[in-house]
């Protein structure tokens, strides 16, 4: 059996080696590589299987023979040209596969380029004749069924081993069940068909060269044949027929839930579980269900998020189960390469925060133009879903990456109940900063940016657009005889008006819906859209920007190490 796989640049990785030991689960969200690893190692054994067949088991030069494989006949990985199997299609050097076994022997295979159509294999020069000649690994790979040919003659094993090789197991169903019958095992692989969905298979017969292959339910009935069966039941069948009829087996199992109902998923697992155990074989299984990871203990489940690694404790089963559900694939990349996260209200944020940063010349700057890693407050991952709060996601990342460091910059109004305030920048934490004044756009609230744009959209008017408007609001909301001297500390000293801040702190004076569109309104610019405020920042000198704006940028740069 595996105890660990080695993969350098094969695929999707560079180099990475994967603790497979006992029955594991790779466990990741869709597009983690959990597939590639079940390739990888079919890919061995093919080769292994290839190269042998030389029957030439000396070093020649201090190095083993090579053995050509044709493309067609590489069905550990159907591709349509080699260069696909090498890491970003550079079709250069070579690919090595090395596995470790049970017993500690190790063994890499090396991948050499030939042509799109063809490649050589051969063992690594590092190990003993002695090891090659002896060593035997039977390994099978099981992808999820497609559905069932319409008629399926009887096939000679090697081309059965091919078929499922090429992900084609729903051509080769009933030739399992045809082995199944014919061994020691037949009785356990009906029992458990039964203990399942409560019918009786029956043994296969072969009329003409075709194999048919029905059930029945259990006390008799209409015998029906399995292509009538749900998908869900031929899953299970070839799962259990590939088991039984490969003792001493590593077997691969490509999202054996698919196709499952969530209460045939909660015993699917200790199914095959049971039968690998009844026939000495390894499982290596894909999946991204909840509910299979429930079924394991969390020492079977290796993590494909970021460096893979078994899981050690209940409490990281329950931090994978929410990776899977809330994070997407350019999570998982963004989480690896990016300083850390940005949880804004929206994109208009990320725009005010890029504008501002720009016209002060801030270090942010070439972070916010480049890819800022960044997601808007509890948006859901995919349309249609539950809307995923900012902690919950971050306890997800971090999962990928124990030391991302996460920013949450809310708005006024609190809506990060449960998260402490930062007063200092916390590495690989998460980090909650919140805005004095009501919204990020109320800090666009400012005489001289705002008086420049109306003028440049509508040729002038736009400070006395700018004094009507605040004069109105200022004495409704200060008192009579009061809002005048308060436009005029505000017009003198705009970063220096503890009255005007509370009004700008204040609910009720929300500047994206009620202070910017009446002042753009009133100077004649109609219908500016919110997200078009960061025009208004760009206006801005540096000396216009609220000292609490670069307090903010600061705090960011100094978090992520920037």
């Amino acid at each position: 059996m595996i105890r660990a796989v080695t993969i350098r640049k094969f695929k999707r990785f560079e180099e990475e080696t994967f603790d497979v030991s006992g029955h594991v689960i790779l466990a990741g969200p869709n597009n983690c590589g959990k597939t590639t690893v079940l390739q990888a190692i079919a890919a061995w054994a093919l080769g292994f299987k290839r190269w042998k067949e030389l029957n030439d088991f000396q070093r020649h030069g201090g190095a083993y023979t090579k053995a050509p494989i044709a493309r067609q006949a590489f069905s550990a990985v159907p591709v349509r040209a080699f260069d696909l199997i090498w890491k970003d299609r550079t079709y250069t050097g070579m690919v090595e596969i090395g596995l470790q076994l049970a017993d500690g022997r190790r063994m890499t295979m090396e991948f050499h380029r030939d042509s799109t159509e063809q490649i050589y294999v051969r063992p690594k020069n590092d190990i003993e004749p002695a090891v090659v000649r002896n060593l035997a690994l039977d390994v099978v790979y099981v992808a999820a069924v497609g559905g069932l040919s319409f008629e399926e003659p009887v096939y000679q094993p090697d081309y059965i081993q091919t078929l499922l090789g090429r992900q084609r197991p729903g051509d080769v169903v009933r030739n399992l069940l045809s082995q199944a019958a014919q061994g020691a095992r037949w009785d356990r692989l009906q029992e458990a068909v039964k203990r399942l969905f409560g019918v009786e298979l029956l043994v296969p017969e072969s009329v003409g060269g075709q194999i048919i292959s029905e059930y029945q339910p259990t006390g008799g009935g209409a015998r029906l044949d399995i292509l009538s069966a749900g998908s869900g039941f031929q899953q299970v069948v070839l799962l259990l027929a590939c088991l039984f009829t490969r003792s001493g087996s590593v077997v691969l199992v490509d999202e054996p839930d698919a196709h499952l109902h969530v209460f045939l998923q909660d015993t699917i697992f200790a199914e095959l579980h049971r039968a690998a155990a009844e026939t000495n074989s390894q499982l290596v299984i894909a999946s991204h269900s909840e509910v299979i990871f429930n079924s394991a203990a969390p020492e079977q489940i290796c993590v494909m998020m970021g460096k893979p690694r078994r899981l050690a404790s209940g409490d990281e089963l329950e931090r994978l189960k929410s990776a899977v559900a809330v994070l997407q694939q350019s999570d998982l990349v963004a989480a690896l390469e990016s300083p850390g996260i940005l949880y804004l209200e929206g994109y208009t944020d990320l725009n005010l925060l890029r504008e501002w940063a720009r016209v002060l010349g801030h270090p942010l700057g070439n972070y916010f133009n480049r890819q800022p890693f960044w997601r808007g407050m509890q948006h859901p991952v995919r349309a249609g879903g539950a809307e995923v709060p900012p902690k919950e996601h971050f306890e997800a990342l971090k999962l990928v990456n124990p030391e991302i460091t996460g920013i949450w910059l809310v708005d006024a109004d609190g809506k990060a109940r449960g998260v402490p305030a930062s007063e200092a920048p916390v590495k690989a934490g998460l980090n909650r900063i919140r805005w004095r004044r009501y919204e990020t756009e109320s800090y666009l609230v400012h005489p001289g940016p705002l008086a420049r744009f109306i003028d440049q959209k509508t040729g002038g008017g736009g400070e006395e657009a700018v004094r009507r408007f605040l004069t109105a609001r200022f004495e409704a909301y200060f008192g009579a005889g009061v809002g005048v001297p308060a436009l005029e500390t505000f017009l003198a000293t705009p970063h220096a008006a503890p009255a005007v801040e509370r009004f700008l702190a204040d609910k009720d004076q929300k500047a994206r819906t009620v202070l910017l569109g009446g002042i753009l309104q009133g100077g004649g610019v109609h219908g500016l859209d919110y997200t078009r405020f960061n025009e208004i920042a760009a206006l801005m000198l540096p000396e216009e920007i609220h000292p609490e704006v670069k307090e903010k940028l600061d705090f960011i740069q100094q978090a992520f190490g920037l």
